[in-house]
């Protein structure tokens, strides 16, 4: 007898007892299936997490923001020193493993108003000429803010999307002359003239701010001509792929001490990696949960199949009694019954592998209808998982189909002859 034939043997019984064959392999699949249905949702969350991080930069970033004081025994204790735009220009120069650095002021609290009095209340920003590059924000139309605007202080802006839309429709603005008003500040209106219009950049995970609702002005003419504040906000450090963040902390810090007499208590950092931290523990948390459910079942899957494998050679003693006297070996039974087993978990497991991924678009529409925070939640099924659930299933079947294909091959041919099945 050929060790095919062996194989091809213990494939045939499997085809004779379907019924049989698929209540055990329901075992293999619900556990499979669960498994990977959790990791595509939950790695789905993730990209949207890192998505919606990518249009306000990706993670590869660092933050520091003026702190303006603190409380000690109860009492406020100010600060008064700040932030300089000479400071961004000092730690881009001396800060190892960074690309660029992103000076920023806001103000809230305006009113643009168009020559034909179309209002929009957007978000206002005082920006350098790289922060395009840094929002990863592509122009749609005319020109982003330039460093010649920068330096001259010009009273030129750049709107958002939804800003342009509320303002002019679907006329161009590019040349149009737009009114900034201050509707809670006691100050003067200014006039910038619109050099460009920024594609669409959309809202992603978060629906409380969007940079299509905003408008750029040259940092310097948002310090001298509109908040009046020398002093910057915020500086975004933008570092290299995989950059030690709190080396790049130490050095900007470093610097900042070096030009304010040897003080950095009025400065702050933030690193703005925390939604995908959250999300890393909470999946954490899920896979442990979800992985000792699934791990539960298929051990009881695997219980089963033994089951299944051990009546199989009972089933066959007269056989096997019958081929080993006409020249079987042993190794030729063995193979016979582990091809049973390991045919019912590697089908357990690729049909698992089908059934995770359809549970995962039904359970991703499923939670868009129910939480509509995303307009639609990205199923991502890596080919790592795959490999992981085919390779376990084929684990499970060595595991348990071992002992009955020993028993089987361990049968005395005179015995075996002699069992009445």
């Amino acid at each position: 007898m050929k060790l095919q034939d062996a194989i091809a043997a213990g494939i045939a019984h499997l085809a004779q007892n379907r019924l049989r064959a698929g209540l055990s392999i329901l075992g293999i699949f619900i556990g499979i299936a669960s498994v990977l249905c959790m990791m595509a949702i939950g790695d789905g969350a993730k990209k949207i997490i890192a998505d919606r991080l990518e249009t306000l930069g990706g993670i590869d970033q660092v933050q520091l923001r003026n702190n303006y004081g603190y409380y000690r025994r109860g009492r406020w204790h100010r600060i008064t020193e700040r932030l300089k735009f000479e400071d961004a220009l000092a730690i881009e120069a001396e800060v190892p493993n960074i690309r660029f650095v992103l000076p920023k002021n806001e103000r809230y609290r305006i009113l643009v108003i168009s020559r034909d009095g179309s209002q929009a209340r957007p978000i206002l920003e005082g920006v350098t000429a790289d922060y395009a590059r840094g929002m990863h924000w592509r122009v749609q139309e005319g020109r982003f803010i330039s460093e010649g605007d920068v330096d001259q202080a010009l009273q030129v802006c750049v709107l958002g999307n939804n800003v342009a839309t509320e303002l002019f429709g679907e006329i161009s603005p590019i040349g149009e002359e737009v009114k900034i008003k201050f509707y809670y500040w006691h100050r003067a209106s200014i006039r910038a003239r619109v050099v460009g219009v920024m594609a669409v950049k959309g809202r992603g995970f978060d629906s409380t701010w969007t940079l299509d609702d905003v408008v750029c002005v040259p940092l310097t003419t948002h310090q001298q001509r509109i908040s009046g504040y020398d002093y910057i906000e915020r500086i975004t450090i933008f570092t290299e792929k995989d950059a030690d963040k709190t080396a790049v902390i130490a050095s900007a810090r470093a610097v900042v001490r070096k030009k304010h007499r040897n003080r950095d208590d009025f400065v702050r950092h933030r690193v703005p990696t925390g939604g995908v931290k959250r999300l890393a523990h909470i999946q954490r948390v899920i896979k442990i949960a979800l992985g000792s459910i699934a791990g539960f079942s298929l051990f009881v899957s695997g219980i089963g199949i033994m089951n299944i494998c051990l009546v199989s050679v009972a089933e066959k003693t007269r056989e096997i009694g019958l081929r080993k006297s006409v020249g079987a070996k042993r190794i030729h039974i063995f193979y016979q019954f582990l091809t049973e087993a390991l045919c019912l978990c590697f089908c357990g497991g690729v049909l698992g592998i089908a059934g995770g991924w359809i549970a995962a678009h039904g359970m991703a529409r499923l939670a868009v209808r129910i939480v509509p925070i995303v307009p639609e939640w990205p199923v991502v099924l890596s080919g790592q998982w795959v490999l992981i659930a085919i390779v376990f299933s084929l684990f499970m079947g060595v595991s348990f189909g071992v002992y009955p294909a020993m028993r089987a091959a361990r049968l005395s041919p005179i015995d075996a002859l002699r069992t009445e099945n």
